[in-house]
C-alpha cells in the first residue's frame, strides 16, 4: 500500500522514500501517473489511458504556446465512464501544477454543476497528495498553493508569484473580465428536453461562440465533452463546421462508444458524410476492440449494456451510449439510397423526352412555405416521373424569406420552370385557419398574374408519416436526383430527418412525390379531374 505523503519521511524506509519520490516525479511528468497518485482508487483502464494520452497533448499545446500538441479536443463517451473526473477535475489541476499561470474556465449546463467540479478540483489542489507533487510539500522552488483570499468555490486563484486560477460558470452565465488558457465545456445540455428544443440548442451555441470562445487567450485550448443527445447539439454543430470548412476549428475527437461498433466508415469521404450530419465515427475502434466488446467490461459488461438497450428507448441508447444521436431502428433515409444522375428532362420548352430517350409522364413543383424570414425555410421541390418508372427530383430551392419575398420568388421560379419545361401544375400548402386560406389564395392570385397554373391544399398529419412514401421509394431505388448544387444540402437534411434541425426540403420532396402519385392514379383511372385535364391539355401527355 502506498504510504500517505504526509508521513513518508518518518514511517518509511530509504527504499520506500526513493520510490515515493519517483512516483511524485512521474506524477509531474505524466498525467495518468498523476491520476493514480492523487487518487489511489483511480483505475487505469484502457479507455482512461487513451483519454489521458490526449489530455497530455492538450497540456503540451498550452506549454509550447501552440507549437505542439492538441488545441481542440472533443471527448465522446457514454455516461458514468469517468470523462468528467478526468477532463474537468483532475486534468485542469494537473495543468495548473505544470503551468501555474494558466487560467481555467469550467462550464456546464448549470452554474451548480460547474461549481461542483470547481470545488472538487479546489479540494484536490489543497489535498496532501497534490501538495506533495506540486505544492508546499514538493521540491518546487515556487510551489503551487491556493491564494489565502480565495474562499469561493466558483472563483479562486493561486498564490503569488503564480497568476493562474479557476472560474466556474453555467452555460449562459457571465464570464467577462477573465481570459482562458483552458476552456472546459462539460455537458452543455441538461437532458433530453433541452436537447429537443432548437431554441435551447441555439442558445448554447450562441453562448459558446459569442461569450465563451471570446474569452480564449492566444494559444489557448478547448476541451468539449458531453452526452450526445441530438445531431444538432453543440458537438454536432462543431463537427459539422469542421467538415464544411477547413478554416473552422479542427477537433481531435475521442470516440468511444459503450459497445464497439459492427462497422465503421469505409474511407475518409464516408466519414466526412457522417460528419455533415453532426455524427463522428473514426475509421476503426481506437482501442482495437472487437464488435460488441464493452468499453469498461469490469464495470459495465456487454450483457449489462445489451439489457440496458432493451429496457430504455433504442434512440436513447444509441445517442447516449453509442454517440450516434439519431440512429433509429429502420431509419428513414440512408446515404447509400441516394442516386445522382447527370441527365433528366430536356431543357427545351415542351420537350417531352428525357436525354436518354425516356418519355416524361408527369411533372410538379411543390412548395413548403414558411411564414417569416427568421423562422423555417421555404422549400420547393421540382419532381417528375418518366415512363421508365423512376421518379426524378430535378431541383430543390430553399431559402428564408418574408411572405412578400416568398411569393414573388415562387412566381419567378415558376416562370423559369415553364421556360425550361413547359407548363405543369405548381402546388403549395395551405396553413391551418382562415389566415392560412387567405395566404394560400394570395399566393395563387400572384402566380396567376404570372401566367402560372397553381393549386393549394391543407397539410395534415405527422411529418414522419408524410415522409414515409419518399423514404420507401428512395430505399427501393426508384428515386433519382439530377445533379446540381442543391444535392448535398438536400441529402444532409434527409439523412438527419426526423431529428435534424430542419425538415422543409423533406416536406417539399415528400409532398411533391405524393402529388405525382395522385396524378398518376388519376391518369391510370382516366378520371377527368381538373388537375389532370389541365395537365394533359397544356403538356399534351397521353394517359399510360
Amino acid at each position: 500500500m502506498m504510504p500517505s505523503p504526509a508521513n513518508t519521511r518518518s514511517q518509511i524506509s530509504p527504499k520506500q522514500a526513493r520510490q515515493e519520490l519517483a512516483r511524485r516525479e512521474l506524477s509531474k511528468l505524466r498525467f495518468l501517473d498523476f491520476c493514480r497518485y492523487v487518487d489511489p482508487k483511480f483505475l487505469a483502464v484502457p479507455h482512461a489511458k487513451y483519454v489521458a494520452s490526449k489530455l497530455e497533448q492538450v497540456a503540451r499545446y498550452i506549454e509550447t504556446s501552440g507549437r505542439e500538441g492538441i488545441s481542440r479536443l472533443m471527448i465522446l463517451m457514454p455516461p458514468r465512464h469517468g470523462k468528467t473526473e478526468q477532463a474537468s477535475i483532475k486534468f485542469p489541476a494537473w495543468l495548473l501544477g505544470r503551468a501555474p499561470d494558466s487560467r481555467v474556465i469550467l462550464t456546464s449546463y448549470s452554474a451548480d454543476l460547474a461549481s461542483r467540479n470547481s470545488r472538487q478540483m479546489r479540494e484536490l489542489v489543497v489535498g496532501d497528495r497534490y501538495r506533495a507533487v506540486f505544492g508546499d510539500r514538493s521540491s518546487l522552488e515556487a510551489p503551487v498553493i491556493l491564494s489565502a483570499d480565495s474562499r469561493s468555490v466558483a472563483t479562486w486563484d493561486l498564490a503569488q508569484p503564480h497568476r493562474g486560477g479557476v472560474i466556474a460558470a453555467g452555460i449562459g452565465g457571465s464570464i467577462t473580465g477573465m481570459g482562458a488558457t483552458l476552456l472546459v465545456v462539460d455537458d452543455p445540455l441538461k437532458g433530453r428536453q433541452e436537447a429537443e428544443s432548437q431554441g435551447r440548442r441555439d442558445d448554447v451555441d450562441e453562448w459558446y461562440r459569442s461569450v465563451a470562445y471570446n474569452r480564449l487567450e492566444a494559444h489557448g485550448a478547448i476541451i468539449v465533452f458531453h452526452t450526445r443527445w441530438h445531431p444538432d447539439d453543440l458537438a454536432g454543430r462543431l463537427i459539422r463546421r469542421m467538415a464544411q470548412d477547413e478554416r473552422a476549428d479542427q477537433w481531435e475527437i475521442v470516440f468511444l462508444p459503450a459497445l464497439a461498433l459492427d462497422s465503421y466508415p469505409a474511407n475518409a469521404q464516408e466519414q466526412r458524410d457522417f460528419m455533415l450530419d453532426g455524427i463522428y465515427m473514426p475509421l476503426s475502434d481506437p482501442l482495437e476492440r472487437k464488435p460488441g466488446e464493452a468499453l469498461w467490461p469490469s464495470r459495465f459488461h456487454a450483457e449489462w449494456l445489451e439489457k440496458k438497450k432493451l429496457n430504455i428507448d433504442l434512440y436513447e441508447f444509441e445517442s447516449q451510449y453509442q454517440q450516434n444521436p439519431y440512429s433509429r431502428e429502420g431509419g428513414f433515409f440512408k446515404r447509400e439510397w441516394f442516386t445522382i444522375v447527370d441527365s433528366g428532362p430536356g431543357d427545351k420548352v415542351l420537350q417531352k423526352t428525357f436525354q436518354d430517350g425516356t418519355r416524361l409522364v408527369a411533372r410538379v413543383r411543390y412548395w413548403d412555405k414558411a411564414a417569416s424570414k427568421n423562422g423555417d425555410f421555404t422549400a420547393g421541390a421540382l419532381c417528375s416521373i418518366g415512363e421508365d418508372g423512376f421518379f426524378y427530383i430535378e431541383h430543390v430551392f430553399r431559402s428564408q424569406m418574408t411572405p412578400g419575398e416568398r411569393d414573388k420568388t415562387i412566381a419567378e421560379i415558376g416562370v423559369e420552370d415553364y421556360q425550361n419545361y413547359g407548363p405543369f401544375i405548381i402546388c403549395h400548402q395551405q396553413d391551418p385557419g382562415s389566415a392560412g386560406v387567405d395566404s394560400a389564395q394570395a399566393t395563387n392570385s400572384q402566380l396567376a398574374d404570372y401566367g402560372l397554373w397553381a393549386t393549394f391544399e391543407p397539410i395534415s398529419g405527422d411529418k414522419v408519416v408524410r415522409a414515409g412514401p419518399l423514404a420507401s421509394k428512395m430505399q427501393s431505388g426508384r428515386i433519382r436526383l439530377v445533379r446540381g448544387a442543391w444535392n448535398q444540402a438536400f441529402i444532409d437534411e434527409c439523412t438527419a430527418f426526423p431529428n435534424g434541425r430542419n425538415d422543409d426540403q423533406v416536406d417539399a420532396g415528400a409532398s411533391s412525390l405524393s402529388k405525382l402519385l395522385e396524378i398518376l392514379e388519376a391518369i391510370a383511372a382516366q378520371e377527368e379531374t381538373e388537375d389532370v385535364v389541365v395537365y394533359q391539355e397544356r403538356v399534351e401527355i397521353s394517359p399510360m
